[in-house]
């Protein structure tokens, strides 16, 4: 599969904090059209060193896939290495000022087998398409997610509750117990021209609806950059740091499809693999699903 983006765009500011802990990379307005690659941390913390938390993943994840070879299929296991080389770096970066740092963390990479696609925390992936809008958004590991999911509250009881910041997983040094939250992974080789990636931490889309979202992304008569700007311009009263980078597909080509015959449209292309779901994604030195601590939950990012 031959994935060619466009150019992408991106912004980054404090908001109404007083320190930036969101980080990205690349850590520019314009990365480079050639970019295959692109992570959006959110750091957890505050006095303890949220943004180095999110620096360190961001880092850490960007010099691991600069030796890996995009032409080939990146799979779940090349994944899980270069998560395991983010948590080692987090690991070496803590000492006794910043053990209680943490960060979400989200990674899309377009490769050969598809658009790999992986979160932790309460920071988010989307996948639009023209005349369908969002065909994929990545589900916060968040409190709330969980209260709504077991019937304790309603989706839009949940957009209220106080406790909606509370994230179920993070990225953080290692617990004594050898504990690491694993992280959601979705690869999705269903990529066509005209889609739009977009990752962002929870001070853009606690300000965004998905109906807004729609309306701005897929908006025909709005440049890439100008939809960038619009985004911008919806969070610019945020009191959170919020940061976000826009990503557009301009020709997806590719070399195992079949002819569809049932298509009362006629014969169409369709994947001989269709996506995959989603699966969580370990650390090698870690232990299964989220983790909970009392600190956590009283962090409002």
């Amino acid at each position: 599969m031959k994935i060619q983006l466009g150019q992408p765009f991106s912004f980054t500011r404090k908001g109404r904090r007083d320190n930036q802990e969101d980080s990205r990379f690349p850590d520019s307005d314009k990365p480079s059209a050639t970019q295959r690659y692109f992570v959006v941390c959110d750091g957890v913390g505050g006095s303890e060193k949220g943004e180095v938390a999110s620096r360190t993943v961001c880092s850490a994840i960007s010099k691991a896939m600069s030796s890996v070879d995009l032409d080939k299929a990146f799979s779940n296991e090349a994944f899980s290495k270069v998560f395991d080389t983010a948590y080692d770096a987090l690991d070496r970066k803590s000492d006794n000022s910043n053990r209680e740092m943490a960060t979400t963390m989200t990674f899309v990479c377009f490769h050969a087998g598809g658009c790999t696609m992986a979160h932790i925390g309460d920071s988010r992936i989307y996948h639009f398409r023209p005349g369908e809008g969002i065909i994929y958004r990545s589900e916060d590991h968040a409190l709330v997610v969980s209260m709504v999911r077991n019937g304790v509250i309603t989706p839009e009881e949940a957009e209220v509750n106080p406790q909606k910041h509370v994230i179920t997983r993070y990225m953080a040094p290692v617990e004594s117990d050898g504990t690491r939250c694993s992280a959601s992974v979705m690869l999705e080789n269903d990529v066509k021209a005209g889609d739009y990636f977009l990752l962002c931490s929870d001070g853009v889309s606690g300000m965004i609806d998905d109906d807004s979202l729609i309306q701005v992304v897929l908006n025909p008569e709005l440049s890439d950059e100008r939809k960038m700007t619009e985004i911008a311009r919806l969070c610019e009263d945020s009191d959170d740091n919020n940061t976000a980078t826009l990503i557009p597909v301009v020709a997806a080509e590719y070399d195992n499809v079949i002819a569809d015959e049932t298509s009362p449209e006629g014969p169409t292309k369709r994947l001989k693999n269709p996506s995959k779901g989603i699966e969580d994604i370990e650390s090698n030195k870690g232990k299964n699903g989220s983790r909970f601590s009392n600190w956590i939950l009283n962090i409002f990012k």
